[in-house]
């Protein structure tokens, strides 16, 4: 989690050694710790959601199977899927100088995931939300600790919403046009950091 100045000392064929030379003072992890909820998608959506998403300043993904997910995870595809996820992880911290690589954590049913992951704001987004983004956000400056609740492309059911209103998520809109689900999720993690980040 830190980031260091350092001097290559030696260089051999199978390493690399360094001598650090002080502590660097520029901060790259964002001061928000958002989970990301993350329904998931067809086809190879969920790779470039993971990418950008690390590059958005996100800590955690919970791939959830949900009531409108066209790609279901059985635990033998959850297995072959993880590492190539991970793997993703690593490049996007590394390419956006990121202190910290996100965790991924084990695929989850969206009932699990948002009773293990609450935090101090929980934003839960369907079409058809009482609340838009901005009055989510109302009276949360200092909020640091987010949870974000994003559907497959058919967006969540509504008995999937009843349940996260249930567990405390405000249930939110992205406005009034239908998103992608790659657009959706770089604009509410924009937003979250603008207005609540570093960003």
């Amino acid at each position: 989690g830190n980031l260091f100045h350092a001097v290559i000392s030696g260089i051999g064929k199978n390493f690399t050694r360094v001598r650090l030379t002080g502590r660097a003072e520029w901060e790259p992890e964002s001061p928000l710790d958002i989970t990301l909820i993350q329904a998931i998608p067809k086809r190879r959506k969920m790779e470039w959601i993971l990418q950008k998403s690390t590059e958005l300043g996100v800590n955690r993904v919970v791939p959830v199977n949900s009531a409108f997910s066209v790609l279901r995870l059985s635990e033998e595809r959850w297995r072959r899927k993880r590492e190539r996820w991970n793997q993703i992880l690593r490049e996007a911290a590394k390419q956006s100088y990121r202190a910290r690589i996100p965790v991924l954590e084990d695929a989850s049913t969206l009932e699990t995931a948002v009773k293990s992951y609450s935090s101090s704001l929980n934003l839960f987004f369907v079409p058809d939300g009482r609340l838009s983004l901005k009055e989510c956000l109302d009276n949360f400056s200092g909020c640091n600790k987010i949870t974000v609740a994003i559907g497959p492309e058919g967006g969540f059911s509504p008995s999937e919403a009843e349940l996260a209103a249930r567990e405390g998520f405000k249930l939110c809109s992205m406005g009034p046009r239908i998103l992608r689900l790659e657009t959706a999720v770089i604009k509410v993690l924009s937003v979250l950091q603008y207005v609540l980040g570093d960003g």
